[in-house]
């Protein structure tokens, strides 16, 4: 495939291109690709868009029938598409380009070459950071009338192309929702546009003050709706905010009409704890600039997908119609086999967790879909994991594996996010990816793709070995390393940003970790007929299964998370009671009984495990004691608690958007153990 771009040399931008074809009225396809993100459209309808997270290596393709969407004669294909220019967690920065063929019956009609015409788009400009993880925004000036028409330039861009590993994400028509507030503002500082919107001064005003209508039957209606505060006691414009019901993630859709040309903000939350949408925390910017002609502005944002359940308009005019301001919910396609599980707050933990789930995978999985919406380690295991069960779903977890394997650091270790490449690594991030390539082939064995995997997953297995002795594996001390397990005291990694080896220690989870995914790797490597390679890893699952005694301390009954060389243990935490369960088999009986109970008991004991790792709690305890109806009660105490607090999809903590300094997140792939419990010991809701 041929690769163009616009002449314009820019570090980050946008840029829009237009090729007309002739059709004859064959069978069409668009093939197409971008180094970053791209929307591409046919008579003004969307036909394509949801760029592939990838690497030049395995540039992917996405392949579309657009027979529906065409005329005979001539048409226009016209593509906008993003270039980051830097790397984010979600992507690789590469060359900028755009690739495209239309074929009609297998014969190619249009291309991406000196036919197509560019030029930088009209209406995008590149707006604040979101986040470090996402990226940068964009800003829409509905004013801007666009340069001249050029051709295009030829870019060598190295791609190596592939099909699209996973089905697409659908698309939605726009959510219904509800004016839950309107009124007037007036701006006191900020740097961004969405630190203007989170410092404005506002004052609500009732409904039917600025609508002249009932709230009650005209905020639901899905009916224009005209707002007005003339005179403003020296306000700068009106606001109005609105609810989508739930959680949600999509693409942004408003249309409204203004009086005069005048300058706006759209931003997005999952919450109104502070009165007003959360649109920024610590540089983090949940917002985008407009720019409004006179009359109607409506735009269907396909470049960018945004997580929220709020969405606020602020508008500097004393007056403007709303004709809508929603989301275009974007789903992965999965399978939603029918759960029942006898009992309606069952049920609804599940059917919250499945919801939680499918908000966090998309071309891959994610962390969350507001904040983040990266490929990590753990999560993603977790979120496979869950899955599993849940949708029977394991295309999408092969994809989003390989996309680690491709993506490997020099190390040999996954980065911190795929397919990004990452200034530090968590270590028992890359043991959770060899847990999962294990999981996934237990869940649905795949030989090509084992095969394809193995020699990755041996030569990282190798690098924890080489870290590991009789006492079990010692933390990684060099700076790049970040030593985190999850969010509490003690397993925080400590400060991520250090230029110093930290001291030698041994690290007790780590080394249950890597005895489980050697055991796990042993059985996959014999199941494929290698006989002595099994016996070797098998040799060295049981050494670490030994080391664990190291971690053991009988005067407090429990293990350490954390021992020196000279015998001295720190840290004892509800994390690695659990991972000794898993891992120790050869445990006496007394002490696995005792563990037990401290397990379901934490309190003054040891610190307790946060969301993160309870699906290492709850397989402890079932592999212990089989107490399953701990396990469930525990869980209805745990995300019952969310529910009746109004949640739709699971918090990243128990402390929901107060922790991390107000920027918790209330929908987290990891937190929807409830699924697999249920799948797993409960029957699967059968």
């Amino acid at each position: 495939m041929k690769y163009i771009w616009i002449e314009e040399e820019r570090e980050r931008g946008f840029a829009e291109f237009r090729r007309k074809f002739f059709w004859r009225g064959g069978r069409a396809t668009l093939r197409i690709t971008a180094d970053y993100r791209y929307a591409a459209y046919i008579g003004g309808r969307l036909v394509s868009n949801a760029q592939y997270a990838d690497l030049p290596e395995r540039k992917s393709v996405n392949e579309t029938d657009v027979t529906p969407f065409l005329k005979k004669g001539e048409n226009v294909l016209y593509i906008v598409a993003a270039h980051a220019g830097e790397d984010f967690a979600v992507s690789r920065t590469m060359v900028a380009a755009v690739g495209f063929e239309i074929l009609e019956n297998g014969e190619v009609i249009a291309a991406s070459d000196e036919n197509a015409e560019g030029r930088v788009a009209a209406n995008y400009e590149i707006g604040d950071k979101i986040t470090s993880q996402i990226g940068y925004g964009w800003r829409y000036d509905f004013t801007a009338a666009g340069g001249p028409w050029r051709s295009s330039r030829k870019v060598e861009t190295g791609f190596s192309e592939v099909k699209r590993p996973v089905k697409a994400p659908t698309i939605s028509s726009p959510l219904p929702c509800e004016v839950v507030a309107q009124g007037i503002f007036r701006y006191r500082g900020g740097r961004t546009a969405a630190e203007r919107l989170q410092n404005a001064w506002m004052s609500t005003l009732r409904f039917s003050e600025m609508t002249g209508k009932e709230r009650l039957t005209a905020a639901t209606s899905g009916e224009p709706l005209r707002f007005s505060a003339a005179g403003g006691d020296g306000a700068d414009g009106i606001f109005f905010i609105v609810d989508l019901k739930r959680e949600t993630c999509g693409h942004l859709t408003f249309c409204v009409v203004a009086d005069k040309p005048c300058k706006a903000a759209v931003g997005w939350g999952e919450h109104l704890a502070d009165l007003r949408v959360r649109t920024e925390r610590e540089g983090r910017n949940f917002a985008c600039e407009l720019a409004l002609k006179a009359g109607e502005n409506a735009l269907d944002e396909y470049l960018y997908r945004i997580g929220c359940r709020y969405l606020c308009m602020y508008i500097e005019s004393e007056s403007a119609e709303l004709v809508r301001l929603s989301v275009r919910e974007t789903l992965y396609p999965f399978r939603l086999p029918e759960k029942h599980f006898g009992d309606r707050l069952l049920d609804k933990i599940y059917e919250t967790g499945r919801r939680t789930l499918m908000l966090c995978a998309h071309d891959h999985y994610e962390d969350c879909p507001w904040r983040e919406q990266a490929l990590y380690g753990m999560d993603s295991r977790n979120q496979m994991l869950f899955g599993y069960g849940a949708f029977g779903e394991y295309e999408l977890p092969r994809a989003s594996l390989r996309l680690f394997a491709d993506s490997l650091e020099e190390d040999g270790l996954i980065p911190l996010c795929a397919p990004a490449r990452g200034r530090i690594t968590i270590p028992s991030f890359s043991v959770y990816w060899l847990l999962a390539v294990c999981e996934n082939a237990e869940a649905d064995f795949d030989g090509e793709f084992v095969r394809e995997m193995l020699p990755k997953a041996e030569k990282m297995l190798e690098i924890f070995r080489a870290r590991s002795s009789g006492r079990g594996v010692s933390l990684f001390r060099e700076p790049r390393y970040w030593n985190f397990h999850e969010w509490c005291e003690g397993l925080d990694g400590g400060n991520f940003n250090r230029t110093e080896d930290i001291p030698e220690e041994k690290d007790g989870i780590l080394t249950a970790l890597v005895r489980l995914a050697s055991a796990k790797l042993s059985a996959l490597e014999r199941r494929l007929g290698r006989a002595e390679k099994a016996e070797d890893l098998r040799a060295f699952s049981e050494s670490l299964r030994d080391g664990l005694e190291y971690f053991y301390d009988p005067d407090a009954g429990l293990y350490a998370s954390y021992a020196d060389e000279g015998g001295n243990r720190r840290g004892y935490h509800a994390y690695m009671q659990a991972a000794a369960l898993s891992a120790a088999d050869n445990m006496p009986e007394a002490r696995k009984k005792s563990l037990c109970a401290a397990l379901k008991a934490p309190e003054g004991k040891m610190t307790k495990m946060t969301l993160a790792a309870l699906p290492m709690l709850y397989d402890a305890v079932m592999a212990t004691d089989g107490d399953i109806g701990w396990c469930v009660e525990n869980i209805c105490s745990v995300f019952g608690k969310m529910l009746f607090s109004g949640a739709t999809s699971y918090w990243e903590t128990e402390n929901g958007e107060a922790d991390f300094n107000d920027a918790g997140s209330l929908c987290h792939g990891w937190s929807a153990v409830g699924c697999y419990v249920f799948d797993k010991y409960l029957g699967g809701g059968k």
